[in-house]
C-alpha cells in the first residue's frame, strides 16, 4: 500500500514544474463550439531519455488546445500576473520576479505538493516572453535555472482572438516540453496513464481566473 500510495503522490507532482514553443502563424481555422468549457488533447507523449552525461530522466512532451468566452488580454493578464500564479495554479507555491520590462521577465517560481506525509519541491528559474501581433498573443517560457528535479523544461501559450458578434472568445493552444528526474518505480507509467488530465486542469485553471478577473473590470 505504501509503495502504491507513493505512485499517487508523483501523480500529483509530476508537471508541477511545467508552465509552459509554438508560433502564432500555426493557430489552426477552426470552429470553436465544441471548445468551450473543455480541453482537449492534440498530443502526449511520456517517454525515457538519459544525458550525454548518461543521466537517466523523464521526457514528457504535450499539445493541447481549448476555447474560452473571454477576451485575449485577459488570458494574457493572467499569464502575465507572476506574483498571483500561486493563486490561479495551486502547485505553484511562491514566486519571486527578478526583473519584468513587460515582454520579457525573469521568474524565480517553487511549485510544491504535500501529500500522505510526503513532500515534492522543485526550484526553478524561468525566462517568460509574451509577443504580440494584432489578434494573437504568444506567451512562451523557458527554464534558465534548473535544480536536481529538472533537467529542462519550455513550452508555451499561443492564443488568438476570436471574438465576433455573438461575444468574446479566444482560442488557446498549450504545449509543454519537459525532461523531469524518476524518482519514483513505475514513475513514467503513471505519468503516462494520467498526465493528460492533469495537463487538462491547468487550463481550466487558466480560464477560470479570466473569468474572474473580467468579472471584476
Amino acid at each position: 500500500m505504501d509503495i502504491y500510495r507513493r505512485f499517487l503522490f508523483f501523480l500529483i507532482v509530476a508537471f508541477s514544474s511545467s508552465l509552459p514553443a509554438l508560433g502564432a502563424d500555426a493557430l489552426p481555422d477552426r470552429d470553436l463550439s465544441g471548445l468551450f468549457g473543455c480541453q482537449r488533447q492534440v498530443s502526449f507523449d511520456v517517454s525515457d531519455y538519459r544525458d550525454d552525461k548518461g543521466r537517466q530522466w523523464i521526457h514528457l512532451s504535450g499539445e493541447f488546445e481549448g476555447a474560452y468566452r473571454a477576451k485575449m488580454d485577459d488570458l494574457v493578464a493572467v499569464l502575465w500576473d507572476f506574483k498571483d500564479a500561486p493563486k490561479t495554479f495551486p502547485r505553484i507555491e511562491a514566486v519571486r520576479v527578478r526583473s519584468d520590462d513587460g515582454t520579457t521577465a525573469v521568474v524565480e517560481q517553487r511549485t510544491g505538493v504535500h501529500m500522505l506525509g510526503l513532500s515534492y519541491i522543485s526550484n526553478l528559474v524561468f525566462r517568460n516572453v509574451i509577443s504580440r501581433d494584432g489578434k494573437t498573443a504568444v506567451f512562451s517560457f523557458e527554464s534558465i535555472e534548473v535544480d536536481d528535479t529538472t533537467l529542462s523544461s519550455r513550452g508555451s501559450w499561443a492564443i488568438e482572438d476570436r471574438s465576433d458578434a455573438s461575444g468574446c472568445a479566444s482560442y488557446v493552444r498549450y504545449t509543454v516540453d519537459s525532461f523531469v528526474s524518476p524518482r519514483f518505480p513505475a514513475q513514467a507509467a503513471i505519468m503516462r496513464r494520467f498526465g493528460a488530465a492533469d495537463i487538462g486542469a491547468l487550463l481550466r485553471h487558466l480560464g477560470e481566473a479570466a473569468a474572474k478577473r473580467a468579472a471584476k473590470n
